[in-house]
């Protein structure tokens, strides 16, 4: 019978363990790809998401109010107040 030094051991066992650890590392690192994918993918749900509401406005008619102070015209006879109109204006 073969004695085996201690040395020879030690270092088997080590590597058996970093042989073990790998499949952890792939697996961690699939992972990370994985998620890199998915919230890549969420990203193109959102720009997608924000482009539809974008279109969706545009078929609507944008209103604009431009508002015009009236003033007073001091040689009237009939004194009024200021007052102010606002004008919508559909685009």
């Amino acid at each position: 019978m073969k004695i085996v030094p201690c040395r020879k051991i030690i270092a088997s066992a080590l590597a058996c363990g970093a042989l073990c650890l790998l499949p952890a590392c792939a697996s961690r690192s699939q992972f990370q790809q994985g998620y890199e994918r998915g919230s890549s993918d969420t990203v193109k749900r959102q720009y997608w998401i924000l482009q539809d509401m974008q279109k969706r406005d545009e078929k609507k008619p944008r209103v604009s109010l431009y508002r015009m102070p009236v003033t007073p015209d001091p040689n009237a006879t009939v004194k009024t107040v200021p007052y102010e109109i606002t004008i919508p204006v559909y685009e």
